[in-house]
């Protein structure tokens, strides 16, 4: 198992680890400015993977933030681990998640931002979108103004592990994969998500699972209003068992 790193944009790098087994890659994303910042961090098992690979990339106690999209242990769990490296990180999440899980669950008090509200990092400027319950209570996405990315944490979910990035339309492979995920639980949550992302000028979707999408998004975001994948009440995913050759 090992830890792949590609620049999807301008000092934006793409740390993506596939464990033997699972249905999807995990990723997370290195922005390298004045501020470094990671958005997500990965499993707290997958720490040293994802610490060697931030490391080929920079000085990792200089991390300035540590960005949650929502609490999942894909998304952060090995925050603590990064905040014990780098004595300036800050915590970023949801208003929801500082009030009931990232406060509790870090070593740090948590920066909370709302929606609309940006974050300078030097020569980048991230602004913050909530989307609750896309997927999780507490979610929300990050969009980098200056180089027109939207880290799109679960949203645009792929199966498997694709190249690195593409400009192939895969809106059918991620509505088939919602749709046995079951990982959208209210159309329309999802539906308020896609008005607030809609007006953004986005050139790449940087997905924490799957392909880093580039090309125009909007066949993405009519793809998930055109077909029913919230609102799963059964599927397959639900049932899913952790895989026998479990690697971390």
């Amino acid at each position: 198992m090992e830890a792949k790193v590609t620049e999807i944009g301008p000092d934006i790098f793409r740390i993506s680890i596939y464990p033997p087994g699972y249905p999807v890659n995990f990723g997370c994303f290195l922005i390298r400015d004045e501020n470094p910042t990671m958005v997500e961090t990965g499993f707290r098992g997958m720490f040293d993977l994802v610490y060697g690979a931030v490391r080929r990339l920079i000085e990792p106690a200089r991390l300035r933030y540590l960005v949650i999209p929502h609490f999942e242990m894909d998304e952060c769990g090995s925050l603590n681990q990064f905040l014990a490296i780098a004595p300036r990180a800050e915590p970023v999440c949801s208003p929801l998640g500082g009030i009931v899980t990232v406060r509790d669950f870090s070593e740090r008090p948590p920066r909370v931002v709302g929606n609309g509200e940006k974050l300078p990092l030097g020569r980048k400027e991230l602004r913050f979108v909530l989307t609750p319950w896309v997927h999780f209570w507490d979610s929300m996405l990050v969009y980098d103004e200056t180089d027109r990315t939207l880290f799109t944490s679960d949203l645009f979910m792929q199966p498997g592990d694709h190249e690195p990035m593409t400009g192939e339309d895969r809106a059918a492979e991620i509505i088939e994969f919602c749709r046995f995920s079951g990982l959208l639980p209210s159309q329309k949550h999802l539906e308020a998500a896609l008005a607030r992302i809609e007006p953004l000028a986005v050139d790449t979707l940087a997905c924490h699972h799957g392909s880093v999408l580039n090309g125009d998004p909007r066949r993405y975001y009519r793809a998930l209003r055109e077909n029913a994948v919230g609102d799963v009440v059964e599927a397959p995913f639900y049932e899913m068992k952790m895989p026998p050759n479990a690697a971390y």
